[in-house]
């Protein structure tokens, strides 16, 4: 018995490629630098973002989208509270935002 392979000819993601090429570009139009940092529950992001936030909000405009699967803003408020701008987006159980 021999496994049946499926040739995939069209990129599943074309249509969010297209539009993360687009938000890329716009970004670099503005000179925005953005990081999407993705790591386990508890593995630090948020004591990570705040510590950035301390070394370098003297010298650089920062702000914050966090996404979160649960419908809390703790981490937002978090990074509220340390003096920056933050919106919460709630993915509704994703693991990640596209």
């Amino acid at each position: 018995m021999s496994a049946i392979r499926v040739p995939v000819v069209e990129k599943i993601f074309s249509t969010n490629d297209k539009i993360a090429n687009q938000n890329r570009q716009n970004l670099t139009d503005k000179k925005v630098l953005a990081i999407n940092l993705m790591a386990s529950p508890g593995a630090g992001k948020t004591s990570f973002i705040l510590a950035t936030i301390k070394r370098l909000q003297d010298k650089f405009r920062i702000g914050v989208i966090e996404g979160d699967t649960a419908p809390v803003t703790i981490d937002a408020d978090k990074i509220i509270s340390a003096g920056m701008p933050a919106v919460q987006i709630n993915t509704g159980g994703d693991c990640h935002l596209d």
